[in-house]
């Protein structure tokens, strides 16, 4: 299917360049040509954008479709069968696309739901964002997450751990390399370093054996260091990073999805468990300090919002965004964070209005740059050039 839309005021390529009264030709899913209005090409059907800015769909790294999003998810979970399970994680999946959310990342869902979910979107059974899931997160026994944890301990176990994975259709590993604030009322620290640096090492081998990419959750620097020396692909949360570590990691190409909105809810929504809530006040402020200091480092740095966790409601992608910019007071590099940087830490070609780009994008009312509420004024949404979602 070939189309062209036509006057529209596109935020163009990696850096997201204004280009104004412009058209995009999309053919195949594809996009083929971004040019001038007077050089719109002939004999293909168009459609007027109306000055309108097209802007790349956005994309979330870090989900739980499996929680909901309430004071305490794990208590809801506890109280639903498995198929009320099911249905909620495809209720929260299908929430995304009329917010112009094209791609999330799934890493944590309890007995691969979320792997199975996917699957439905895949093959057109659901309506929802491209969804790359890890199924269960490897973790040692008694780690972080152990409500949707696949066990593991010693590096035998590891390999058969990731192979399973792997084998159940996962498009991305998740580990656990350290305690975390949310899950475990007790007997689990942020600095504790629980997978060892041999079982990381081990995942993060067989992972790239097969082409898929390793997140770590990794709170303390402990484990950050040892996911960065194993090899992971990107570190999620990462409050303790430091000199010497961002170092490394821009030494490695590693990325990093700082997810700091679900901190700052963990730290002070009323409700919230008192074990997490406590965990996170003594974390919060070194973690917006790490993200004002390695901002503007040689590291991706990509936009996850841990949706789904404790008061972080499907979606909450603009609440990261947000305080991103609080933080660092930069517009277009805080938005680059959710397209063209997410897009190249997923190693796929998403993210950018640009030739030779999948065509997700979202018509929104007026300029994101300007102010970056204007997301949320979502007019249309376009998936694999297809029209998902209309509001005008």
């Amino acid at each position: 299917m070939n189309q062209v839309i036509t006057d529209v005021n596109i935020l163009y390529g990696e850096d997201l360049i204004e280009k104004s009264e412009h058209s995009v030709l999309v053919k195949d899913g594809v996009i083929r040509k971004v040019v001038p209005r007077d050089e719109l090409p002939k004999d293909i059907p168009t459609s007027s954008a109306s000055g309108l800015y097209m802007i790349p769909g956005l994309i979330d790294l870090h989900v739980h479709l499996m929680w909901d999003g309430s004071l305490n998810p794990v208590e809801t979970q506890e109280k639903e069968c498995y198929e009320q399970k099911i249905i909620r994680a495809v209720a929260n999946c299908q929430r995304y696309l009329r917010h112009g959310i094209t791609t999330i990342r799934d890493v944590g869902s309890i007995n691969d739901i979320s792997l199975q979910v996917a699957q439905g979107v895949k093959r057109g059974i659901i309506d929802g964002p491209n969804l790359i899931a890890s199924g269960k997160t490897l973790t040692m026994t008694g780690g972080h997450d152990p409500f949707w944890a696949r066990f593991l301990d010693g590096t035998t176990d590891a390999l058969k751990a990731t192979r399973e994975q792997v084998y159940k259709g996962a498009r991305v590993i998740k580990v656990s390399a350290t305690g975390g604030v949310y899950g475990r009322d007790e007997g689990e620290s942020v600095l504790n370093a629980e997978l060892t640096y041999e079982e990381l090492k081990t995942i993060c081998e067989v992972a790239h054996q097969f082409g898929l990419k390793v997140a770590s959750h990794a709170i303390g620097r402990d484990g950050i260091l040892n996911s960065i020396k194993a090899g992971v692909d990107s570190i999620e949360h990462g409050h303790f990073l430091d000199e010497e570590l961002i170092q490394m990691m821009e030494d490695r190409n590693i990325a990093w999805v700082p997810t700091l909105f679900t901190y700052q809810q963990n730290s002070y929504a009323s409700g919230i468990p008192s074990y997490a809530q406590k965990k996170a006040k003594e974390i919060v402020e070194i973690h917006e300090h790490a993200f004002k200091n390695y901002f503007n480092r040689d590291i991706l740095i990509g936009c996850g919002t841990d949706a789904g966790a404790p008061c972080v409601v499907h979606p909450s992608i603009l609440d990261e965004l947000l305080v991103m910019q609080r933080i660092v007071f930069n517009n277009k590099e805080v938005l680059k964070t959710a397209t063209s940087n997410a897009g190249k830490i997923l190693g796929r070609k998403i993210g950018q209005i640009k030739e030779g780009y999948v065509a997700d994008f979202t018509l929104v009312k007026q300029n994101p740059l300007k102010d970056l509420n204007n997301v949320k004024n979502v007019k249309c949404v376009y998936k694999n050039g297809e029209l998902v979602s209309n509001h005008l």
